[in-house]
């Protein structure tokens, strides 16, 4: 049997600047990539089609809709919460899956799941996911992030 494919190390600050230059279109790209290399990693974890369209649908196609046909009720935008629902969810689904590969190498748990829930510090369990993910690759490979970002803002370790 072959070891399983090793994900790319993404340091916390080259994506949240290339998330800024690129008006988030760079951080659509990190969810993409990091959920495809999760599942040929460990075979189990969603794509990232299956994490990102529902999402991208579900909050899009209500408001586009409801805006553009004048037929549609206004209140039908408000289906727009279930694709933040299944984002919340997705992200539920990382978090966790994060979690198992640094128990399953004997290290503590990284991320507090629970932190997601909280509006503003869900940011924060976002950018530790982020941190620790690419911390985890990078130990599989014997690499060094040198993650600067995270070494000056403490919360983030």
């Amino acid at each position: 049997m072959s070891e399983p494919k090793l994900g790319k190390p993404r340091p916390l600050e080259k994506v949240v600047l290339y998330s800024g230059i690129s008006f988030l279109a760079y951080y659509g790209y990190y969810k993409w990539m990091i959920q495809d290399e999760l599942r040929r990693y460990d075979g189990e974890s969603w794509s990232g089609a299956k994490s990102l369209i529902p999402f991208i649908v579900g909050v899009l196609f209500p408001q586009i809709l409801w805006r553009l046909d004048p037929d549609v009720n206004p209140w039908f935008g408000w289906f727009s919460i279930l694709g933040l629902a299944w984002i919340y969810y997705a992200q539920f689904r990382l978090y966790r899956t994060v979690n198992q590969m640094y128990r399953n190498e004997g290290w503590d748990e990284p991320l507090t799941i629970w932190w997601m829930l909280i509006p503003g510090i869900n940011i924060l369990v976002g950018f530790r996911q982020i941190h620790y993910l690419s911390e985890y690759w990078a130990k599989k490979q014997n690499i060094d992030t040198g993650d600067r970002l995270v070494k000056f803002v403490p919360l983030l370790r």
